[in-house]
């Protein structure tokens, strides 16, 4: 359960963290505008994020609107191993790459965010997310909308952002 450092209708944690692949520079400033789904997770919840990305993908293909970026707890990797951890967190990111539709461009919907010393994570208070993937819903202006740990991820991300982004289908729209 989420800590009350990050409280539902209060500013979200600044952050910045390089995404694997593209190189772009993720924060809470780049993303001012659009909603954003920070989804942390280890390598044991990879099919279950990658279901709820598709899902939110499906109901809001626009990424300049809804963004879903993965963020990976890194800190428990040797500086040793860090160059291998990372070439492993580039395959995968090669195979969600390939499984993309044609036509959309793979940095603006697969995003790993590796944070190697934790602090993001830490500040989002993700917590067992061996155990159960942790999602914190992050409006245009910054406020923290929803957080949801375990379960139905898909169905509980819907659920979150359609309380703040009609899909492009609903007339709110």
């Amino acid at each position: 359960m989420p800590s009350s450092s990050i409280i539902v209708g209060q500013q979200a944690p600044a952050f910045t963290l390089t995404a694997l692949g593209s190189n772009r520079t993720i924060s809470l400033a780049s993303c001012q505008g659009a909603v954003l789904l920070l989804v942390f997770h280890d390598q044991n919840a990879v099919a279950a994020v990658q279901t709820m990305q598709e899902a939110v993908r499906a109901r809001y293909p626009d990424a300049a609107r809804v963004l879903a970026p993965s963020v990976v707890n890194m800190s428990s990797v040797p500086v040793f191993l860090r160059s291998l951890a990372e070439q492993v967190m580039r395959s995968v990111y090669a195979k969600a790459a390939e499984a993309m539709p044609p036509g959309l461009d793979v940095a603006d919907y697969v995003i790993i965010l590796l944070d190697w010393d934790g602090k993001v994570s830490k500040r989002y208070n993700a917590h067992k997310i061996s155990a159960a993937p942790l999602l914190t819903l992050i409006d245009g202006d910054g406020i923290v909308r929803g957080i949801h740990q375990g379960g139905d991820l898909a169905h509980a991300a819907l659920t979150m952002l359609d309380g703040i982004a009609p899909s492009p289908a609903s007339p709110d729209a």
